[in-house]
């Protein structure tokens, strides 16, 4: 039986929530060497942090499907665990019930978060800091360095699936060595998705100037993605919906670069070097979610004063205008993208392609 400490990390939040807990997990690691890491998650979890040092065992845990029953058989199931803490990423009630009713000592969370009643010990959550550092504030308590930590995202899962990404982008007529450049116009909230007229723009320059788009997302971003291809003549490329997120994240790793939105595949391209070109809309990168790293750009209008209108976006603009998405150009998005191609040695394009 291993002498080192056994952690307990729940963050059961939206795929790039789980992206930008793995420096917290890396940090509970090169903290203490011995540790052995169990994460709480969501079903894309697995993928995010199997692989990674320390991580003996990961747990999917469906908490909308679950209700109560499901909160006590996995409680039941971390009890024999015995774990020595637990880091409560995710701030809910849920999350913090459950580590009550798993018998773990010390359960550190977030500072007035809704499931603070429950936690032994608190820290700060900073409104002005990324979310990277609010998560590695987490690790104090068990002798880690927030500010010291390495703060880059990482994919565990990213090995094993660099064999099936190759397959997939061959079959979809990418074969090695295309430059490509992938497209991610999804998102879960409606809001924060840039218009499919703005994509289908950037898709058509870097075409002329012979960079292949690539449209990618989740199963749930399948019909954003068709708006684009519709918006697009002549078709276009898509895996939305046809990869995991391993699978996306070793695709990602082949790309020029990404363009997206404020949400997971932009912190899935960062967490794999890739530059990314986020367009944000109703949120905006002082509350903590801009892709890590000085390579990224960030396309806005910073000139609204109804932005941002709420933390994660919502279903419909509030005041049913969207000017803050309506309002960005192709062109503004493709000047962030172009020193991007240069880099990479793909030809940039000049300028919007009619």
């Amino acid at each position: 039986m291993s002498a080192g400490p056994r952690f307990l990390v729940v963050q059961t939040a939206y795929l790039g929530d789980l992206v930008l807990t793995t420096p917290l997990v890396r940090e509970l690691t090169r903290a203490r060497p011995q540790a052995e890491i169990t994460i709480v998650t969501t079903r894309l979890g697995p993928d995010v942090f199997e692989g990674l040092p320390g991580v003996r065992d990961v747990i999917v845990f469906d908490k909308r499907g679950s209700g109560l029953r499901g909160v006590l058989e996995l409680s039941r199931r971390l009890r024999c665990g015995r774990h020595d803490a637990v880091l409560l990423a995710h701030r809910s009630h849920r999350s913090a019930s459950l580590a009550l009713l798993a018998g773990i000592g010390c359960r550190i969370g977030f500072a007035g978060a809704p499931g603070a009643w429950a936690y032994t010990a608190t820290v700060p959550r900073d409104p002005t800091h990324h979310a990277v550092r609010r998560y590695l504030a987490l690790s104090a308590h068990v002798g880690g360095d927030p500010e010291g930590a390495d703060r880059a995202p990482r994919i565990g899962g990213l090995p094993h699936a660099r064999a099936a990404a190759r397959r997939l982008l061959e079959v979809c007529g990418l074969p090695p060595g295309t430059p490509f450049v992938a497209l991610a116009p999804g998102s879960v909230w409606p809001t924060k998705r840039w218009t499919p007229e703005g994509f289908a723009a950037v898709a058509r320059s870097i075409r002329a100037r012979g960079v292949e788009p690539l449209l990618v997302g989740a199963e749930d971003d399948v019909a954003a993605c068709r708006a684009v291809a519709t918006a697009l003549p002549g078709g276009i490329r898509s895996l939305a919906g046809r990869t995991t997120v391993a699978e996306l994240a070793a695709v990602l790793e082949r790309a020029v670069a990404l363009v997206g939105n404020d949400s997971g595949a932009t912190h899935v391209a960062a967490a794999v070097g890739t530059p990314a070109v986020a367009v944000f809309g109703p949120t905006v990168p002082a509350l903590g979610f801009a892709p890590v790293g000085d390579e990224h750009a960030i396309v806005e209008r910073r000139d609204l004063a109804c932005r941002p209108c709420s933390r994660h976006g919502g279903r419909r603009c509030p005041l049913g205008h969207f000017r803050c998405m309506r309002e960005i150009d192709g062109e503004r998005v493709l000047e962030a993208l172009r020193p991007m191609l240069e880099r990479r040695g793909a030809s940039a394009p000049a300028e919007i392609a009619s």
